[in-house]
């Protein structure tokens, strides 16, 4: 009987210790692993610059609508979801009440922030809200280990601080640019607090469960809109609604599908192969583009800082996409080894 149970004990990943000559098992069970796939590869770091070129345009197009804030958030996600929904059903697939009640926190929050964005930038400079927003990593760096389980190394904390750092250094160095009201930095405050839920709601729904980026960004969208609808009707008189024309059209159509659409389903399908200590990080890239793009189209001037700090954050990134997975499969702590007791039947036979 003594081969039986260590056969037994060997089926469960348990191996035998001789003690006082017994034998005695010592049990390591394994916790289960999320199905984040891949931290590294060529295709999601592709898929992550994608995803950066696109948010990076997100806020200096936003800052050419002439019309009211809420007027082009309503606009915008009134837009981009029936095109979701009609691309689900290109596909032959539809919106499951799984994923429509899972998206309604997370869409809810989302689509605040979007309001929260139109109106913050036409109260502060990019740069300000470029600083604001580059804070997000060390916040989530801080979540990740009892939210998501993400083993983070010393390495990546040393190079996210780093990346912040030149993050805020690429804004803070638009000198006299770097102009805010204090109504202007409560928005940008807020759209980055409801951003932040987003994003590690969204984070959450891919670490737990397969989603199709598509499907989820389909709901996200819907409840957006849904959250939009209700500030838009209180605060929006009908008049404003005719301050929406001419380029405003070209400009919404852009946040919408490339920032919008293109930019979030993808850095949706991102959250399934990219862990989020990392992906948080590759995002800061985002204010380089965004305050490029802002000289072109802005007039907002790029200072010799600016260029040292774009370095120091492409550097981070690169130190960072260099240092290996963290893995999400950790093996508890040996339990104290204990003689296990024959089967039942096996003491019956004694």
């Amino acid at each position: 009987m003594r081969g039986s149970r260590q056969q037994v004990a060997a089926g469960n990943g348990a191996r035998a210790i001789p003690k006082n000559g017994a034998p005695v098992f010592e049990v390591t069970p394994v916790r289960e692993t999320a199905p984040v796939r891949t931290a590294g590869g060529a295709l999601p770091l592709l898929v992550m610059g994608l995803v950066v070129v696109s948010w990076g345009l997100g806020p200096p197009i936003s800052k050419l609508l002439t019309a009211p804030a809420m007027v082009s958030a309503f606009i915008r996600f009134g837009m981009s979801t029936p095109f979701l929904l009609v691309v689900l059903a290109l596909r032959g697939r539809w919106l499951s009440r799984r994923v429509f009640a899972q998206t309604a926190l997370p869409g809810v929050s989302f689509g605040i922030n979007m309001v929260f964005v139109f109106a913050a930038v036409q109260e502060v400079t990019i740069s300000v809200m470029s600083v604001m927003m580059a804070l997000q990593p060390a916040m989530l760096l801080a979540l990740v280990g009892p939210i998501f389980g993400d083993r983070v190394s010393v390495r990546q904390i040393v190079f996210t601080l780093i990346g912040v750092g030149g993050a805020v250094g690429v804004i803070m160095g638009a000198g006299g640019e770097f102009r805010a009201s204090g109504f202007g930095l409560f928005l940008t405050a807020m759209s980055v607090l409801t951003f932040t839920v987003y994003f590690v709601l969204t984070r959450m729904a891919r670490a737990s469960t397969d989603v199709d980026p598509i499907e989820w960004m389909a709901g996200i969208n819907f409840w957006s809109f849904v959250a939009a609808v209700p500030p838009t009707l209180l605060l929006v008189t009908p008049s404003q609604f005719f301050e929406f024309g001419g380029l405003d059209w070209l400009w919404i159509v852009i946040v919408a599908f490339v920032t919008g659409v293109f930019g979030h389903v993808l850095m949706t399908w991102c959250h399934g192969h990219i862990e989020v200590a990392r992906s948080s990080l590759y995002v800061l890239a985002m204010h380089i583009v965004a305050v490029g793009t802002a000289w072109l189209i802005h007039g907002e001037p790029v200072t010799p800082m600016q260029f040292l700090g774009g370095a120091v954050v492409l550097f981070s990134v690169a130190m960072v996409i260099r240092t290996p997975a963290g893995s999400r499969a950790i093996p508890e702590p040996a339990k104290q080894a204990t003689e296990l007791d024959p089967p039942v039947a096996a003491r019956s036979q004694n």
